[in-house]
C-alpha cells in the first residue's frame, strides 16, 4: 500500500508502527506522512485534554470519527478509548467517557454504584462482597491471573450489566486496557478473518482484562473449541484475567476439558440469583413513565 495516497484522516486510524508497546492497528509511515498525521490529529485534539500530548504520544494514538454525533473516538497509547463529544461544552461537563470496544452502549458509563443489588432481595450480601473484594484487591488478584465467572440460568438476571460495571470500575481505578466481547461475536470475527477482525482479535489477547460475555451458547464444534482454547490458554499463560458471563456453571459448559480446567482454575464463581432483574427494572421504568408523563 502506498502511504502517500492515504489521507491524514485515514492515517489517523492507525498508530505509527514502532511508536510504543501496542502494535495492533499500526502501520509504517514515511517521515512526511508522520508530520501530516500529527498536524491533522493536533487540529482535532485542540482544546481537549489531549492538546498538549508529545509527538511520541500522538504517534502511539489512534483517532477516528464518531458515526452519529460529529465527535471523535480517541484510543491513547495505552489502549484506552475515549469519546470526544461533537459539541463544545464546558470542561466540567467533559469528563471524557472511556468507550470499551464492543461493550453494549447502555452499559458504557455504568459503575459499581449503578448496579441494583437490592433488587435481588435478601441473601445477596456474600455475592456482593465477593465482587467488591475482587475490585478492591484487583492488583494482587490480577497478578495471579484471577478473574470472575458470573453465571445464572435466568435470562436477564444482570450478568452482562454486572460484568460491564466491574470493567468500568477497574478501568477507573487501575491502569491498563480493557476489552469486552460477546462469545458469538468472537466466533464471527474469527470466521471472517478480515484485517479489521484480526487486529481486534489481537487486542483481546493483549488487553489487561477481558470480558467474554455469554460463553457456553456457541455451537459444539471442534473449530469453536480451538478459537476459545487459543484465547483462554494464551491469557492463562500470561496471567491476564478474564471475566466470563454464562447461563451455566463452569462444569456444565459444553467445551473442551482443557478450556474448562483453565476457566475453573483462574475464576472466582459469582452465582447471581435466579431473578429476572432486567424485566423488573423495565417494569419499574414503565410504571414511573406512565405516572409522570404530562
Amino acid at each position: 500500500m502506498e502511504n502517500e495516497q492515504i489521507k491524514p484522516e485515514e492515517m489517523a486510524k492507525f498508530r505509527v508502527k514502532g511508536s510504543g508497546h501496542i502494535n495492533y492497528w499500526s502501520m509504517e509511515f514515511t517521515p512526511d506522512d508522520i508530520l501530516h498525521r500529527r498536524s491533522y490529529m493536533r487540529r482535532i485534539l485542540k482544546d481537549t485534554q489531549f492538546a498538549n500530548c508529545s509527538n511520541a504520544q500522538i504517534d502511539g494514538m489512534r483517532l477516528w470519527p464518531e458515526r452519529f454525533n460529529g465527535g471523535y473516538f480517541v484510543e491513547d497509547e495505552n489502549g484506552y478509548e475515549f469519546l470526544l463529544p461533537g459539541k463544545r461544552i464546558t470542561e466540567e461537563e467533559t469528563e471524557f467517557r472511556k468507550i470499551r470496544a464492543m461493550m453494549p452502549v447502555e452499559f458504557m458509563n455504568l459503575t459499581g454504584k449503578n448496579f441494583k443489588w437490592d433488587k435481588y432481595g435478601e441473601g445477596i450480601d456474600s455475592t456482593r462482597e465477593k465482587v467488591n473484594n475482587y475490585i478492591t484487591k484487583y492488583e494482587a488478584l490480577s497478578s495471579k491471573g484471577m478473574g470472575l465467572y458470573i453465571f445464572s440460568q435466568t435470562k436477564g438476571s444482570g450478568k452482562t450489566m454486572l460484568s460491564c460495571c466491574i470493567l468500568n470500575e477497574l478501568s477507573k481505578r487501575y491502569t491498563g486496557s480493557v476489552k469486552f466481547i460477546n462469545a458469538l461475536d468472537l466466533l464471527e470475527m474469527t470466521k471472517k478473518g478480515y484485517r479489521q477482525e484480526e487486529t481486534e482479535i489481537e487486542s483481546l489477547y493483549m488487553c489487561r482484562v477481558l470480558v467474554i460475555d455469554d460463553i457456553g451458547v456457541q455451537l459444539d464444534k471442534d473449530w469453536v473449541n480451538t478459537v476459545f482454547y487459543r484465547l483462554v490458554n494464551e491469557r492463562y499463560g500470561s496471567r491476564k484475567p478474564i471475566i466470563y458471563t454464562s447461563n451455566m456453571a463452569i462444569n456444565d459448559l459444553k467445551m473442551d476439558d482443557r478450556i474448562i480446567d483453565r476457566i475453573e482454575s483462574t475464576s472466582f464463581e459469582v452465582h447471581l440469583p435466579e431473578v429476572p432483574l432486567r424485566s423488573i427494572m423495565r417494569k419499574a421504568e414503565k410504571d414511573k413513565l406512565i405516572k409522570t408523563a404530562p
